[in-house]
């Protein structure tokens, strides 16, 4: 049987120019793990499509649940009742004791893939889509991470189940022992990750897209590299700035929240290797204390920064500057407590 542990694991890509892309070039394993209690006491180890709609201004976009308009934060809020209605995994149909890894279920891409969209509207970045052919290597994969009770970004043939395809999909996931769904917010939530944030950041690439997402009972891959996306946003930033859901604080992250785990920004343009950042709050000053993150997981740059002696709190806005760095960067944060 398995154990009732969970681990997450992300890449790191390096294509020819040094952006964060998949070339053909090597891809190697973010060593990062740590180990939580979620909240039923089990041992956790953590190793639709309107683009970028103005802020202030009055959209249309369509989601599962019908047609939601106004003014950015009641987009958001609506967006983020609307996308996590249905967080289920839907059916495994393979058989892991015969090594068959049969299909991720319909309702288990769709769910997975929502997430994803959600979390990529609240930080302004375009949807992407589901590949068939991605997902059914990634299916391999995730049948290859459940049957070993293990991961790894590249399995040996000795592995049960291995095949080629899933041991190519589990070069190219961020990867997890949990099912799925779930892994995303692990993903975003990125606990314990302080070097990296790499799960994070390869779901906010301007590169990402398509993806294919795998699923088995204790195992799951989300192929996130190689992507055509071209988003093209100069940084990206968590929590995004704008009107961000309070409780996308603490989703995925058992009980610890994303002023402990980390802020990050990420950039493939603009070198954040100096950088400084000032945080405040109704004209008073927030501490934080400002990591360099390792190089392209996702994005070329990228900085965590964590609150000292403060944790943020609903209904405020907190003013993020980034100094230190050759393009200005300034936003705010408005946390909201959506109904």
């Amino acid at each position: 049987m398995r154990s009732s542990s969970v681990v997450v694991a992300a890449l790191l890509v390096v294509g020819c120019s040094g952006n964060s892309v998949d070339s053909g070039s090597d891809a190697g394993a973010g060593a990062d793990a740590q180990v939580v209690v979620d909240d039923g006491g089990n041992v956790v180890v953590i190793d639709s499509a309107v683009v970028n709609p103005p802020v202030d201004g009055s959209v249309v976009i369509p989601v599962d649940s019908g047609i939601i308009t106004g003014p950015r934060r009641d987009q958001v809020c609506m967006r983020w009742k609307s996308d996590r209605a249905d967080t289920s995994e839907g059916t495994f149909a393979g058989n892991i004791a015969m090594c068959v890894p049969g299909e991720n279920s319909a309702t288990g891409k769709a769910n997975a893939l929502k997430l994803i969209n959600l979390y990529r509207f609240i930080a302004d970045l375009p949807p992407v889509t589901e590949s068939a052919a991605l997902s059914t290597k990634a299916q391999q994969c995730s049948l290859m991470m459940d049957a070993n009770n293990a991961l790894s970004h590249t399995p040996p043939t000795t592995w049960m189940c291995y095949t080629a395809g899933g041991a190519e999909a589990a070069g190219k996931s961020n990867i997890s022992t949990t099912a799925g769904v779930q892994a995303i917010d692990l993903y975003m939530n990125d606990r314990g990750n302080a070097t990296t944030m790499g799960h994070r950041r390869w779901l906010l690439s301007n590169s990402l897209g398509p993806v294919g997402l795998g699923s088995a009972p204790g195992g799951s891959c989300a192929w996130v590299i190689g992507g055509t996306g071209s988003a093209g946003k100069a940084w990206r930033a968590w929590p995004a700035p704008g009107p961000f859901p309070f409780a996308a604080m603490s989703q995925g992250g058992f009980g610890m929240t994303l002023d402990v785990t980390g802020w990050t920004v990420q950039s493939d343009s603009i070198n954040l290797g100096a950088a400084t950042v000032t945080v405040t709050e109704g004209g008073v000053n927030r501490p934080v204390t400002v990591t360099q993150l390792g190089a392209n997981y996702g994005s070329r740059y990228a900085i965590r920064f964590v609150a000292s002696g403060w944790t943020s709190a609903a209904g405020k806005t907190y003013h993020v500057v980034v100094g230190g760095v050759s393009t200005a960067i300034a936003y705010d944060v408005e946390m909201v407590a959506c109904p």
